[in-house]
This record gives structure tokens, C-alpha cells and sequence, in this order.
């Protein structure tokens, strides 16, 4: 790919135009929920019953990259793009709410496949020196669809109906469905005596789990993802009952944290490879502990509170992104299957999250969530570096 660099990096552009496709799928439901329910005609809890489903799909990731460690990281892009184009064309032309459930759910799929799919097959290609800048520059889609996507879908919904989006999604994946096909390179062949690349499901998980750098980066995972969701599913009651804003305030409100993401993917992209991976893990994980502990003294103001949770989503976008560059060089013949263990395992994290969150909200507001998410992030710390502790390993 190194002889190839235009090629490479327009390889590059396909691949993160596909994510953001799959993360506007993904996030779209969220700010648009009513809508979707008046559409359809039932209650806003059967859309937020499908929003809770979505996010349950980051488990099934494992299973799916246990296939393209076997069968090849191309193969399995091209099937969850697949499972993307079949679910938006059929939520976009036929409004049932059974086809909407299937929409969201093979749009979670595609996405929990194709994610450890892609950074396994560039932690094949680009030289670990270059992964964090090269993984950060895919995970702009997520900060893409926040600033980008999700209010252009907004208009087409405004402008014409709740379907729209639906459809135009998926003709543009099937476009990229048809330039992957053509253009990427197919995956190095691994040795044929490789006891570990063609192993089954489970095999794949007792070998990634004797590993103690990589269960050090999954507890880090859990950790730092049941952080985040803590905040994320109060702040919105947080803002509106502390200072009276509005649904639309608070929507916007969700643009500043779209510009954090892109910040904190920029400096991925800029600084992490400088600085070295796990050096920027520690800095990023010990920022966003400060960040979130900060929370309840930056409350005195809407400016401070804002301030605050920018510097939160910054912190840890740039933690996250930085934490997923170095997971693809911990098991190299079984990168998939790492990834989507790092992803499955920060589901199962958000889920705990979001549950402790609101809980949290009821029994002692804003402080009980600064000091759990500030301190299960500062447990993140530790996991990382009691998993790294002993290893002299080139992810060193």
C-alpha cells in the first residue's frame, strides 16, 4: 500500500465515508424519536425499546470477526455493508414498525462487524508507527455524523418525510457496497501452519483472553465506556433543569459535542503517534478523570457547564481513539477478533452505564455521577497500566 499512497488513501475515504454512513443509521433514532413514533404510529418506549436493541448488537461483534480473522477482513466489510443496504432500503419504502426494528438492528450489526473489520485489515497494512494517525482519520466519521449527518437528515425528515434518510443511506452504501468491491486490496495471506487465524469463535476468545495486555485494555474499555454513558443519558435533564433549556437548546447543544469528537479524533491523528500510544492512553485517561471530577464545581454557570462537558468528550474521544490504535497490534493474527472485543466489551460497559446513570440522577444528582464516572475512568487507568506493567512488547 506504501507504493500505492493515492490509491491507499482513497481507500481510506470510501472506508470512512462507509463508517459515517453506519454511525448516522446508528445515532439517527436518538434525536429524531418522536417523530419516528408518530410516523409509525405507536409510543415513543417502542422506539427507545429499539434504541436499547441497537446498542445490544455490540455483543454479536465477536461472533462476525471471528469469520473475517478466518475468512478475510474485505469478505466481512462487504457483508455488513450488505446487511446496511438491505436494512435502510427496506425501512426507507416500507413504513412498518417490525421493518424499522430490522433496519436498526442489522444498521448495529454492520456497524459492531465492520468497525473491527476495517481497523484489523489497516493495522495489516499501515506500519503500527502511523496507526493511531490513520484510525483517527476513520473515526472522524463518528464526530462527522453528529456535525454533518444527523442535521441533514433532520432537514430531509423536516422537508419530506421520516423515510428519506432511509433510502438515500441506502443508495449511497450500496455505491460504497460497489467501490470496496472494486478497489480494495484483498487481505495478506496469513501462513497456511497458523494455528491462530483460522481458529473457530471460541478458540479465538481463549487465546485473546490469556493475553494480559489485551484483558488489560478490555477492562479499560468497560471502564471508560460506563464513564461516558453515565453522563451522557443525564445531561440532557441536567441542562434542562439547571438552567432551563429547551428540547432544541439541548439538541444543539449536542453540536458542541460533535466539535469535542472531532477535536479529540484531530489530535489522535496529529499528536498520538508522537507521543506514543500508550503515553497518550495515560495523559487522555488522566485529563478525563480530572474532567469529569470537575463537573460539580464547573455547575455555577451555563458557559462553565458547557465547558466542562466539552472538555469531557474531548478527553475522552481522544482516549478512546488512541486505545483502539493500540489494540490492533496486541493479537496481530487475530486483530478482528480483538477489536470486536474491545468493541462488545464497551457495550456491555455503556449498558452498565446508562442503567447506573439514571439511577445515579434520582438518588444524588450531579455529584454521584461525577464521582462514579470520574471514578470508574481512574479504574480505566489502572487497568491499562497494570495490563501494560510487565509487557516489553513491540505495542510497548
Amino acid at each position: 500500500m506504501q507504493e500505492h499512497p493515492r490509491h491507499f488513501f482513497g481507500i481510506i475515504g470510501i472506508t470512512t465515508f462507509t463508517k459515517l454512513l453506519m454511525n448516522i443509521a446508528r445515532r439517527m433514532v436518538y434525536p429524531f424519536a418522536p417523530e419516528f413514533a408518530r410516523g409509525l404510529s405507536v409510543d415513543l418506549s417502542a422506539i427507545t425499546s429499539v434504541i436499547a436493541m441497537n446498542q445490544a448488537t455490540a455483543i454479536l461483534g465477536p461472533v462476525g470477526a471471528s469469520f473475517a480473522d478466518r475468512y478475510g477482513y474485505k469478505l466481512l466489510m462487504l457483508w455488513a455493508l450488505g446487511f446496511l443496504t438491505i436494512g435502510t432500503f427496506a425501512a426507507g419504502f416500507i413504513p412498518l414498525y417490525s421493518v424499522l426494528v430490522v433496519c436498526l438492528f442489522l444498521a448495529g450489526l454492520s456497524k459492531s462487524i465492520f468497525d473491527p473489520s476495517l481497523q484489523a485489515f489497516l493495522g495489516s497494512f499501515v506500519p503500527f508507527e502511523h496507526r493511531g494517525k490513520i484510525i483517527g482519520i476513520t473515526e472522524l466519521a463518528w464526530a462527522g455524523s453528529t456535525l454533518g449527518g444527523i442535521p441533514m437528515a433532520g432537514l430531509l425528515i423536516q422537508r419530506f418525510s421520516w423515510q428519506t434518510p432511509f433510502w438515500i443511506m441506502g443508495l449511497l452504501s450500496l455505491i460504497c457496497f460497489g467501490l470496496i468491491l472494486k478497489f480494495m486490496p484483498k487481505d495478506p495471506l496469513k501462513k497456511k501452519n497458523s494455528r491462530t487465524a483460522p481458529s473457530p469463535f471460541g478458540s479465538n476468545w481463549k487465546t485473546i483472553v490469556r493475553n494480559r495486555q489485551v484483558l488489560g485494555i478490555l477492562l479499560f474499555s468497560f471502564f471508560m465506556s460506563l464513564a461516558s454513558d453515565n453522563l451522557f443519558v443525564i445531561y440532557g435533564a441536567w441542562l434542562e433543569q439547571s438552567y432551563g433549556l429547551s428540547l432544541t437548546a439541548i439538541g444543539l447543544s449536542t453540536i458542541l459535542i460533535g466539535i469535542a469528537e472531532l477535536l479529540g479524533e484531530g489530535f489522535t491523528v496529529l499528536f498520538s503517534d508522537r507521543i506514543g500510544l500508550k503515553r497518550s492512553i495515560l495523559i487522555g485517561t488522566g485529563l478525563c478523570t480530572l474532567a469529569y471530577f470537575l463537573l460539580p464545581a464547573l455547575d455555577t454557570g451555563l458557559f462553565f457547564v458547557l465547558t466542562g462537558l466539552f472538555l469531557v468528550f474531548l478527553s475522552f474521544e481522544f482516549t478512546i481513539v488512541t486505545a483502539m490504535s493500540l489494540t490492533t497490534e496486541l493479537v496481530p493474527d487475530l486483530r478482528a477478533s480483538t477489536m470486536s472485543a474491545f468493541y462488545a466489551i464497551g457495550g456491555l460497559g455503556r449498558v452498565a452505564g446508562a442503567f447506573a446513570g439514571g439511577m445515579l440522577w434520582s438518588s444524588s444528582g450531579l455529584a454521584g455521577i461525577s464521582l462514579v464516572s470520574g471514578g470508574c475512568t481512574l479504574m480505566a487507568l489502572v487497568c491499562a497500566l497494570v495490563g501494560f506493567s510487565r509487557s516489553k512488547k513491540r505495542a510497548q
